[in-house]
């Protein structure tokens, strides 16, 4: 006898209904899972993180929490703090003329520039604000630049911790902060998911910044040729241009921060990765905002359909 008969010979044989209403738990909407990101480092390719951000609120996907590294803490940070929009601003306005006007050259000390300019900007809307005035956990990572130790800041001042966590070596001089001395997160975790884990996020969304800027090939068998002249190597737009000091320290930082993320989210990995393909935008083009922000923006309007089913499932 099946069970369909059963219940329904039981229901005779009983006088009882043989499918009683379900309790009102279990008939109410599920609610969903919020959230928790994990926003990497990234540099002038951060401003995707905006669009980010919008496209979740636009879908009404709750966020429990935020973990940033580099400009994710700083996107992140302002996030948190009710100032996207004053940040998305100052971002849009950027031209090149403007990001170097924000540049203070700081010569003969431990970075190239002193950062105090972008520290003034941030003061005008962000003043006093610390972790303890959020609605939500939020964490900066960090480097301590004499041990390498990986440090979470989650109390005290909020600009603080944002200029420590972006603090990228020999660029920005480091952040002295409760006696240790801080540099860019991206050194030791530039895709913090681990953060995310630690405090018990059921699901984690990751935002890499890196994703499609190398192949996938880490080793080359190469000749060993001597050139007379270094080589240029390929700019912008095709054209061929050679790097400065500056672009040297940027790239190499690069790299660094493309294998590490690898490594770490190999072995930590996300429920899912946002991953907007900036490859083609430099490190440094900060005044790119406008399609940086809608590259975010697309990345995570196409995934919508799996985060809301992996919210299902976890529901």
């Amino acid at each position: 006898m099946s069970m369909l008969d059963w219940a329904s010979l039981r229901g005779r044989t009983t006088g009882q209904d043989p499918y009683p209403p379900l309790p009102d738990e279990l008939t109410r909407p599920l609610k969903k899972q919020g959230i928790a990101l994990a926003l990497g480092g990234g540099a002038a390719r951060g401003w995707a993180h905006i669009g980010v951000l919008r496209a979740l609120d636009e879908a009404g996907i709750r966020i429990n929490m935020i973990a940033g590294t580099s400009i994710g803490a700083l996107v992140g940070g302002c996030y948190l703090a009710g100032k996207l929009d004053e940040l998305e601003e100052f971002a849009r306005g950027l031209t090149k003329r403007r990001v170097f006007g924000l540049l203070d050259f700081h010569i003969g000390g431990s970075g190239l520039l002193g950062g105090m300019k972008l520290t003034a900007r941030m003061q005008e809307h962000m003043r006093g604000v610390s972790f303890e005035d959020l609605d939500r956990p939020f964490v900066c990572v960090a480097t301590e630049i004499r041990t390498g130790h990986e440090i979470w800041l989650s109390s005290g001042s909020l600009i603080t911790a944002m200029r420590a966590s972006y603090a990228l070596p020999g660029v920005f001089e480091p952040v002295s902060c409760n006696k240790r001395l801080l540099v860019d997160g991206a050194l030791v975790n530039p895709v913090p998911v681990s953060v995310c884990r630690a405090y018990e996020q059921p699901l984690v969304v990751a935002v890499n910044l890196h994703y499609d800027l190398f192949g996938r090939a880490a080793v080359v068998k190469h000749s060993a040729i001597d050139e007379p002249v270094l080589p240029a190597v390929p700019g912008a737009g095709g054209r061929e241009s050679r790097l400065g000091i500056t672009g040297v320290m940027v790239e190499a930082f690069n790299i660094i921060q493309d294998r590490i993320s690898r490594a770490r989210l190999a072995g930590d990995p996300p429920d899912l990765s946002l991953q907007p393909k900036l490859g083609h935008v430099g490190l440094t083009e900060f005044h790119r905002a406008d399609e940086l922000i809608r590259l975010g923006y697309e990345a995570t309007r196409a995934q919508l359909g799996e985060l809301e089913r992996l919210q299902g499932v976890l529901a």
